[in-house]
């Protein structure tokens, strides 16, 4: 069985995303573990050993209390959303955000990981997908789901999946169609044609003949401006969620320059899908 990581703040951001996490559990058939973390706390030198101890168990008993007051919302939103039948695990540790969610991952072997992003920061990077969620997307070797807090929930219908038409990518390929069909949903894969690249149309062409039968549509541009014309293609369909694949020198890498913050400004309110490059 899969397994997905849901941090959580308990921040309506994260009951939000929560959301997204349920669906993909749903489709995947998955176990959700539900994490929350708390920083442990500061405690000034001088200070008796009983104090700290006692200081400490109210910490934990405190954080103890705070699950047991939000997880009953969680799974009313399971009933609402007619996914009860989803297993939901629930963690707290006490730690630092990331560390815990990497140490989540390699303990109960993590396949999936969804976040979700206020976007509050004045950074522009941290408004496209959040600090936590940059930072982690960047030391995880598993998909990441982040999720905008302006994201509406509502059933997947249309995916777009940035690509470079590359053979490599048809695992990952796969698994976004798998998902679209769960979900009667559709695909449509968009590519940006570089003068380097020789091999796009003969990969086009093998891919919508493979494909033929798949709830997917492959979309080849030429185009000097590769990360406008992407975001120009995303704004004017109806998308629900983008799926993109990390590398080192990635789409996310590409579109986080301030010349075309317009642009993305319209697309903080749709679910951002990384994989991880099988090369």
């Amino acid at each position: 069985m899969k397994k997905i990581l849901f941090p959580t703040d308990y921040s309506e951001t994260a009951n939000n995303a929560f959301k997204y996490a349920l669906q993909l559990a749903d489709y995947r058939d998955a176990e959700l573990y539900v994490l929350h973390v708390y920083d442990p706390p500061v405690i000034s030198g001088g200070i008796s050993p009983h104090l700290v101890e006692n200081v400490l168990k109210k910490t934990s008993f405190e954080k103890l209390e705070q699950l047991h007051a939000n997880s009953p919302a969680l799974i009313e939103m399971r009933k609402e959303l007619n996914l009860e039948h989803v297993e939901v695990l629930f963690k707290v540790k006490e730690g630092l955000l990331i560390p815990e969610i990497l140490h989540a991952i390699e303990e109960n072997e993590i396949d999936f990981l969804v976040m979700g992003t206020d976007g509050a920061s004045s950074s522009f990077q941290k408004k496209l997908l959040g600090s936590n969620t940059v930072n982690t997307i960047s030391r995880v070797d598993i998909p990441v789901m982040s999720i905008p807090r302006e994201a509406h929930f509502k059933q997947l219908e249309n995916i777009i999946f940035t690509s470079r038409f590359e053979l490599e990518e048809e695992s990952t390929l796969d698994d976004i169609i798998k998902g679209a069909e769960a979900n009667n949903a559709h695909v449509k894969v968009v590519h940006v044609k570089s003068k380097g690249c020789t091999s796009c149309e003969e990969v086009y062409n093998k891919w919508k003949e493979k494909y033929k039968d798949a709830p997917v549509s492959f979309h080849l541009f030429n185009a000097e401006n590769i990360e406008k014309t992407l975001l120009d293609f995303i704004e004017h369909e109806k998308v629900d969620t983008v799926a993109t694949i990390k590398r080192n020198k990635s789409f996310i890498e590409n579109i986080l320059s301030k010349s075309i913050t317009q642009h993305l400004a319209k697309h903080l309110k749709v679910p951002f899908f990384v994989y991880k490059s099988k090369k």
